[in-house]
């Protein structure tokens, strides 16, 4: 699987959201994008994700330029005044709401179940503004992966939170782990922090994405095995 973005780019309304830009990832690997915080994020995001049409370039995914795919393949975490929740709604809503878009079951014994499998039942009733920041992050991007179809996720602009930037790239990087792709748009400092080289938004010429070794499966318990244990 690889999602590629050949030279695009994004003009506003007074000027332009994002210069042009070439980036791309495949499975098991994670892009930092930086960029000045604002609406290139959003932009990037959008424009990789199908969701919104860039002014040049073209973005593929697996080889096809499909809207449509796009949309159903590459995930938007958290962007500002797109698929960020609203701060006011409960936990419990929020959770609710993402299962219901993933095709689960999102009654309040579901939701409640759910919230108890990602340690997370303490904050049910709590608003969604007053989650720890890596709580937030975690349940978000927990949710958007629970959607069967998706297999590159864009987290966008984490890092305008606050908190540890370890926290959200080592998150990123067990989804990676599991075979996901995914691309994290962060400000300069954080890339700095992460130590860790970044690509660039207005860029065309990327360091390589970081690679991240495969899960190791967990082989099944043959039943002469399970003869054993239980003889233990």
């Amino acid at each position: 699987m690889e999602l590629e973005a050949a030279g695009i780019s994004v003009r506003g309304p007074h000027a332009p959201m994002l210069h042009v830009t070439s980036v791309s990832v495949a499975d098991h690997q994670v892009v930092l994008l930086t960029g000045y915080p604002g609406a290139g994020h959003v932009a990037a995001a959008l424009g990789l994700s199908g969701r919104l049409k860039p002014g040049t370039g073209r973005v593929r995914f697996d080889g096809k330029s499909d809207p449509a795919l796009l949309r159903r393949r590459v995930a938007v975490v958290d962007a500002p005044g797109i698929t960020e929740p609203d701060d006011a709604l409960p936990v419990q809503t929020v959770v609710g709401e993402e299962l219901a878009i993933a095709g689960r079951k999102a009654g309040r014994k579901a939701v409640l179940e759910w919230l108890n499998e990602h340690d997370a039942a303490e904050h049910a009733d709590k608003r969604f503004e007053h989650l720890p920041v890596a709580v937030r992050t975690r349940l978000l991007t927990e949710l958007t992966v629970a959607r069967p179809d998706v297999q590159v996720v864009i987290l966008t602009m984490p890092d305008r939170h606050g908190g540890d930037p370890h926290e959200w790239f080592e998150l990123g990087s067990g989804l990676a782990a599991q075979g996901y792709g995914v691309i994290i748009t962060c400000a300069d400092a954080s890339a700095r922090l992460l130590d860790i080289k970044a690509a660039r938004m207005g860029d065309t010429d990327q360091p390589d994405p970081v690679q991240v070794a495969p899960i190791a499966p967990v082989e099944p318990i043959t039943a002469i095995e399970e003869e054993e244990e239980t003889e233990a």
